[in-house]
Parts: structure tokens; sequence; C-alpha cells
């Protein structure tokens, strides 16, 4: 074990040893609003790239950016595959930027500079670098191609993107591009005015090369598949009020970019479930409801944006509605639909809601989770063991299975119980190729290396005896490469059942995955069979069969809106008091999208707020501003699960340096804040990481998902009991769960806030800063005769003097107190 310090809260002090390195966070645990900063951007020393996409990563400082005299920062020379969208952020002095990450796709495979601006950081500023090889294309347009339209070229350099090499025109119906490259480097490509649908008509491809002497070459294109009725139909998702209840109308909002006139549109849509089918206001399945023009502008080069709406009925609660919309020019024929801008009904984004009285269940707005990633938390029967090669290194190890089961969790029902958690969430158990569980091969098999149905069930039933819910991790977005519906859909193409079940781009090669890992094919929700037998035969397996309370729903972002409604619907109906919380590792917008569909999602904002503030040591305003933004944003239903860390991030106590008191304030916090507070296994004893993730580049996330220390020398203690303490008074206390929030001081060092309630009222106050007194009667508007009662020890009073009521806030210390009427008796409440 390495070894930490600790400054003790409340005075207490206690050292042990332990070496830590400090590390970065990965980008995927920090998405924050823009906020101010706190050192001026000329201040940076040192600003790395990190990026989804080889040979960018989210762990490491593999790729730095030089500072230029004029304030910028640039990359050096980065090789990327054209065509792949990229999701990238910049790291400056260790701290992520702000905001959701950001996002490019390279127009062709070839070397990029990326340019850091510190005064705009959202600027996506990615150039290309000129070879010396070129080759101009010059191509004549089809007469009926309108004025207006800009085409295209998608190559087998870009993926065949028809979306991101644009060609200007250089006479009646002319238009011409140069592109770059390696001399003699030779690619084939296609036509298109924006998007593969309306490519060129022709079957043989057409094929180019590079050279130095820039050859021009002159095509002639006959035809179209198709022509747009507009630049652009969107609609996402804009529709109010966002979650319906019974009888409430639906007002549903789209924009459109189009040069030609749009005067027309319609909305398609359905109350049973089904997918609704129309196109240019004649409906073949399903309602339909008129779109009016309510408002045209004038854009740039003669482009105009026009908004319409429509306006669909209100329904009865359980209604789940899905809708298409349609837009078009009565003098020309052919329609677009939003967002795909396809022109026909099959090709159309499916948009839908859920109509009902928007609740959650009451037990998870009161839960407190322990997060079990099962193969590292207790090796209960070393016979379901994987063979491990003796000589392999602890660190090799970590790569494959340590043994973790289900009869350890089994075997350590009564410790989760005893610190006074009541929901456990189990991590992935399908029977897959890797240990984690996230590659499941099979969706209603548990992994023998795991253990069997029989003793999930008995888990599950012993917890409930003890009064635990158990949540399991469910994965709907993708399946393993070895299940065998893939292999089947690789085997038999369009003759398998399940060809449709998965995305094939290019059979058998090319097809949807998740973040282009392609043992990860995409599961296609979309498709009626594949959705069905998500909801009617997995969904039902883990709900019912084996009788779990609910689901942590992994890259919930994935699926569609579409099938999240009918999972809402499924769910609710199977077992009405389960709890669907999802992975969205986004914005905060983004995470609130999926309100009225989840009860709630994991807290990333949060998190990365908390992380920030209490291991990293930024400012406590910024930490405030988090706070006040969740309530801004989240529906008072909506559930959001706060952590510090998870499987899919650095350890909080290793991004703290191993400072013991920088977690127990940031649990305090995350405690005493609206939320249902997960603990990830481990965080509660002081588990950290046995090496730096950042000296290796591969499999960083082992050092994240290390085995729980359960001999007592390897345990902090005084952490699991401070722990304990908290976790037992927020389950004493409603109004710690469900309580209104309200801030009553903040500065960069320290915090205050309230939480309330019709019956009760908590101060709590966190100081990362030094000593300092608080009077709090006069943070609470001067509300006179009231006394503090320590929290955590009721024994200790703080009454006030002349009626005032003063604090001295120790540094680094958290004090939580409940307001109380001095002549009234105190209660003194287990804590």
């Amino acid at each position: 074990m390495k070894a930490f310090t600790r400054k003790g809260i409340g005075g207490r002090e206690m050292k042990r040893t332990m070496a830590v390195v400090m590390s970065l966070v990965m980008l995927l645990n920090v998405i924050l609003i823009s906020l101010p900063k706190l050192v001026e951007a000329a201040d940076y020393q040192k600003v790395v790239l990190r990026g989804s996409l080889a040979p960018l990563d989210w762990g490491s400082d593999n790729n730095p950016l030089l500072k230029q005299e004029d304030g910028t920062w640039k990359s050096n020379l980065i090789a990327l595959e054209g065509g792949k969208k990229l999701e990238f952020k910049y790291v400056r002095d260790n701290n992520w930027m702000d905001g959701s990450n950001l996002e490019f796709v390279p127009p062709q495979t070839g070397k990029y500079v990326f340019v850091y601006h510190p005064n705009e950081e959202r600027n996506v500023d990615v150039r290309l670098v000129e070879e010396q090889g070129k080759v101009t294309f010059q191509v004549t347009l089809p007469k009926s191609t309108p004025d207006w339209i800009t085409p295209t070229i998608g190559t087998s350099l870009n993926n065949f993107n028809y979306s991101l090499i644009k060609m200007k025109r250089v006479g009646d119906q002319t238009y011409t591009v140069t592109l770059t490259g390696e001399p003699a480097t030779s690619f084939t490509y296609f036509y298109a005015l924006g998007d593969e649908k309306f490519k060129e008509v022709r079957d043989e491809v057409r094929q180019a090369a590079f050279s130095e002497e820039n050859h021009v070459v002159k095509d002639v294109v006959t035809n179209w598949k198709g022509i747009p009725v507009a630049q652009n139909v969107t609609h996402n998702f804009n529709y109010t009020p966002f979650i319906p209840s019974k009888k409430e109308a639906v007002t549903v909002t789209t924009t459109v970019d189009h040069f030609g006139p749009i005067d027309n549109g319609r909305i398609y849509y359905t109350v049973d479930g089904s997918t609704p089918f129309g196109k240019r206001g004649v409906v073949t399945k399903g309602q339909i409801v008129p779109m009016q023009v309510v408002s045209t502008k004038e854009l740039a080069d003669g482009l105009k944006r026009s908004v319409l709406t429509g306006v669909i009925p209100g329904q009865k609660n359980e209604t789940r509605v899905k809708y298409k919309v349609d837009v078009w020019n009565s003098n020309v024929e052919g329609s677009q639909f939003a967002d795909t801008n396809s022109q026909t009904p099959e090709g159309a984004t499916e948009f839908a809601y859920y109509v009902d009285k928007y609740q959650t269940p009451d037990w998870a707005k009161d839960a407190v989770i322990y997060h079990v990633f099962v193969d590292r938390f207790m090796d209960g029967n070393s016979k379901n063991n994987e063979p491990v090669d003796p000589n392999l290194s602890y660190d090799e190890r970590l790569k494959g299975w340590m043994g973790g089961d289900l009869a350890g969790i089994q075997q350590k029902l009564n410790y989760i119980k005893k610190l006074g958690v009541n929901t456990i969430w189990i991590s992935p158990i399908y029977e897959g190729p890797y240990s984690h569980g996230y590659h499941p091969a099979n969706f209603t098999k548990i992994d023998p290396r795991f253990g069997d149905e029989q003793l999930m069930k008995n888990i599950i039933k012993e917890a409930h005896k003890k009064g635990m819910k158990v949540v399991y991790d469910l994965v709907p977005n993708h399946t393993s490469s070895k299940h065998p519906f893939f292999q089947d859909a690789l085997k038999n193409g369009v003759n398998s059942p399940y060809y449709q079940w998965y995305n094939f781009i290019e059979w058998p090669n090319k097809y949807e995955t998740f973040y282009g890992i392609g043992e990860l094919p995409q599961f296609n929700n979309d498709n009626p069979q594949a959705r069905d037998y998500m909801l009617k035969t997995v969904v039902p397996y883990w709900l019912k069969e084996l009788d779990f309370d609910g689901f942590r729903l992994d890259y919930a972002k994935g699926p569609s809106y579409s099938f999240w409604v009918d999972f809402r619907h499924a769910v609710k109906q199977m077992k009405p008091n389960a709890f669907i919380f999802g992975e969205v590792w986004d914005s905060r917008e983004k995470i609130n999208s999926y309100s009225g569909k989840l009860d709630g999602a994991l807290d990333f904002s949060m998190q990365g707020a908390l992380l920030n503030t209490f291991a990293k040591g930024q400012s406590m305003k910024l930490f405030s501003q988090t706070i006040r933004d969740n309530q801004a944003m989240f529906h008072p239903e909506y559930i959001m699960a706060t952590f510090l860390d998870n499987h899919d991030m650095p350890r909080f106590l290793f991004e703290s340096g191993g400072d013991v008191n920088k977690l127990m304030l940031a649990a305090a916090a995350q405690f005493t804040l609206p939320g249902a507070p997960v603990i990830y296994y481990g965080t509660e004893v002081g588990l950290s990481q046995s090496r730096d993730h950042n000296e290796v580049s591969e499999w960083k996330d082992r050092y994240w998902r290390e085995m729980m220390p359960w001999d007592e020398e390897n345990q902090d203690p005084e952490l699991r009991d401070y722990y304990t303490k908290l976790i037992r008074l927020r389950n004493a206390e409603p109004v710690l769960r469900t309580g209104t929030y309200k801030e009553l001081y903040v500065d960069d060092h320290t915090i205050v806030y309230e939480r309330s309630n019709k019956d009760d009222q908590f101060i709590v106050i966190i100081n990362k800063g030094t000593e300092k007194e608080i009077e709090v009667d006069k943070l609470m508007n001067g509300q006179t005769g009231i006394a503090l009662q320590n929290a955590l020890n009721t024994n200790k009073v703080i009454q006030p003097e002349d009626g005032k009521v003063y604090v001295t806030s120790k540094a680094n210390s958290v004090q939580i107190f409940e307001v109380k009427k001095p002549k009234k008796n105190i209660r003194k409440k287990a804590a």
C-alpha cells in the first residue's frame, strides 16, 4: 500500500504513509458549464489535447500544444482518419476546459493541427496540413439541379461522408474543389447534394489520384438519386411541455433553412406506440395535424429560416406518442423530414414523448447506492475462477479476471447493510469475454465465472429481507461481436433474421459500433423485432424473473428517445416502482433531455465539480454555480445520482494526492446536497490506485478497478466510520434527502447552505481554507432565538450569545447543524 497524510476534521490529525502520484482526470469525468476562469488565459503554463480517436486518448499528456506569439496554442501534426467523428477537449494546467466535448469530423484522411484559442475555448479550429500532391475537380451538374444547392464530394478518404467537402461555383452549373494529399495516392469518389440520399446516379465508382502537377479532373453528373426540398429541417425534440401530463396538448416546433419557398408541413403521429407513416400531407398510419409557418427571416446569401409549429392533441396518461415531421413547398414535388432530412418516411426520425403524471419512486429519492463492480469486489468461490498464469505480474493480471463473483457479494451483504446503504448497484454479469461485463454475448445468461441464476436470485431475496433494493447495470446499446445474433448476421448477411438488428454500412466489415470499437457492434433498438426482444425478453428476465428493483442504463444516449419512451412504458407496466436511471455522459442539457423518459441520471456535472473543488483546489464559487445550475435545470422528480468516482475514471483519492481529508469534505458535501449518493466500492475504506494510469498506454482503467481490500490493515477504519455516520445521518433526516436547498454564503474556500422542509432545518458549513468565524444567524436573514445542534455529535449544542450565533469553522473542516429553538427541548438523534 502507498501512504497518505490525513489532516483531521474538527482538529483531529492522523498520519499514514502512502506515496502518491498526482494524475489528471480523464475527459468524460468533467462536464461543466462555462464559468469564470480562476486565472487569465495568458497564465496557462500547459495545454494538452485529449480525445476519443487514436492517436489521441482521454488519459495522457501525450499530445501537448505549444504556445504561439499570438496567444493561441498549436498541436503537433496529428494523423486522423477522414469521416470519423472525433470528440475532444483541451486540458489547461491540469484542468479540463468547461462544457461538453468538442466535435470534429475530418474531411479526409490526413495530418491536422489543432489550434486552441484561450479566449474562445469552444472554437473548433482544426487545420488540414497541405501535402505536396493535389487534385482539382470540376463538375458540371444536370440542369434539374436548383441554383441554391451546393454539391459535395464524398471519397474513400472520408468514408464517403457527403456532408464534409463542399464545392465552389465557378460557372453555370459548374463547381470546383481542390483536395490535397501525398503524391501518387489514389482514391475513389462520388458527387452528391450534401447527403448519401442525394448522391449522383452512377453504378461505377469514380477514381482519382494526387499529383504534384495538380491535375484537373472534369466530370459530368447526369442525374441525382433525389433533390432536397430544403437545406436543413431541424426539430431536435423541440416540443412543449417537455413532460406532458394527462390531456395537455403538445406544441411541436420545427426550424427549416431553405432557399426556395417552404409553405407547408404536417405532423404524423400515433398514440399506441407504433410507428406513424405519412408523406406530403397524406397519412397512411396514425393521425395527422397541420403545421403553420409562424416566422421567416433572411439569413446570408439568400438563405431563409422559417419556423413552423403544430399542435398534437392531449392524451390520457401512460400514452406513448410517436411522431414524424414533414415539410414541403406546395409548388414543387417531394417533401423533407426532420432531422434526418430524409425524403421518405422510412428514413425519417421517429420522435416520441410519454404522457403521464411524472413521478419517480420515493425509495429512489431516499437511496444511498453502493456500486459493486463484481469481478473486483470479493472472491467468494475460487472454483469458478478463470485460470490465471501465476507468472503474470499484478499489473498484467488486472487486465483479466480477478475472481470476484456473486458468491462474494452474498458473503458481504452484511457489510454493505452495516454501512447503512439501502440500494446495491450490480455491474453487468452477462456471459461475455471480459470481466467488466459490458460486452454482452448473451443478454439472458449469467457468466459462470460470476455465478448462476439461482445465486443471483438468492442475493436479491436476502437483500430484500435486509431492507435493501438491488438494481442491475443493463447494457441495451450494443452487444459483443461474439454474440450469436451478430455472428449469424456476419455469416448470412441479409438472409439472417438478425441482420437488421445491427446497422451494417457495408456488410460484413463496416457496421455502426460503440465509439468505433469493432468488438462492440451497436444493437439496433429502432428495429421493431430487436426492440421487442429487448423489451419483452431481456428486460423481463432481469426485472421479473430475477426480481431486480430497477436498472442503471449503460450509455443511455446511444438508443433513441423513441426506444426510451417504450422502455419506460414496458418497465413501469411490469414493476411500477422500479427505478431506471441513465448514464448520459454529456452536458447538463443533454442529461435533462431524458427527464420524463427515465427516472434519473448519473450527475456528471456534480462529479466534476466535487472533484475539481475538493481534490483539485478549484474555487468553491464554481462549485456553488454547479449546484445552482443543477437546481435550475432538473425537474424536481428527476433523481440525480451523485458520485465521486466510478469504474470509468480515476479514483478520487488518487486524484486528491492521497489526501483523505479532501475525500471526507467531498463526501460530506455529496451526502448533504440534493441527489441520491452513490459510493463506488472501496472509496469508503480508502481504496486508491497501485499505479498512475498515465504511466501506461493501454488498459488504463485497470487501476480504477482494483480489488476491494478486505484485510483490516489495508483499510482505513476511520474513513469507513465517517462514511457510516454520514449515511446514518442522511437516512435519519428526510430533510437531507428531499428538503429544499438554499445557499447562505460562499467564497473561494467556504460554502454555507441550508436544507429545510416544513419540519426541520439544517445548516452545513464546509471550509477547505483557513479557520474563520461565521455569524450564522446573520446569514439566515436575522433569524433570532436559534441554537445549533451538532448533527454528528448531538451532545454538542451552540447556544446564542446576545441573540447571535457564532460558529468557529476550523480549517479543512465540515460542520452539520440542526437548527433548534433554544427554549425547546433538544432532541438527540442517532447519527
